[in-house]
């Protein structure tokens, strides 16, 4: 009797194990998710508020705390290509290294699927720009802020 008693309890508790592995797993997949979505936010917001206003076009200085705030709350690769095309468009086209192509940067956001290339494509954005685009300070944190764009995954 003992033996079937320890039977059952330990049968129904890999049943309810098995029934609740499910839903753990979805979780991590949606925290991660969440997670990779924040870091790329702020990621992005480092960068745009490392831009001296200066270089960028008055159309688009006026905009860039509503840029900052949409690109802090990006949820995708889509939308995280979106604000990286949009501030692209927003520099000054003196502000860009001689032979950066700011307008194929700017096109090949409709084909990003992957924070891998989203992110990719921020930092093909940083490494277009003069250095007098940036803040100062913002060249001592670039490594660090380039390791951490490649983690986007």
């Amino acid at each position: 009797m003992k033996k079937l008693l320890s039977l059952s309890l330990v049968l129904s508790l890999f049943i309810t194990a098995q029934a609740q592995l499910p839903d753990a797993v979805t979780k991590a997949k949606t925290d991660a998710t969440a997670s990779t979505a924040s870091k790329a936010g702020k990621l992005l917001t480092q960068f745009g508020g490392a831009i001296k206003t200066t270089s960028l076009l008055s159309s688009f200085a006026g905009q860039k705390s509503g840029w900052m705030a949409k690109a802090g709350k990006v949820a995708d690769a889509a939308s995280m290509a979106s604000s990286v095309a949009s501030l692209a468009g927003g520099i000054k086209p003196d502000m860009f290294k001689t032979g950066f192509d700011v307008k194929s940067l700017i096109s090949s956001a409709s084909t990003v699927t992957t924070m891998a290339s989203a992110g990719g494509m921020l930092k093909n954005l940083s490494n277009g720009l003069k250095p007098e685009a940036l803040s100062s300070s913002f060249a001592a944190q670039k490594p660090g802020w380039e390791t951490a764009l490649s983690l986007l995954k």
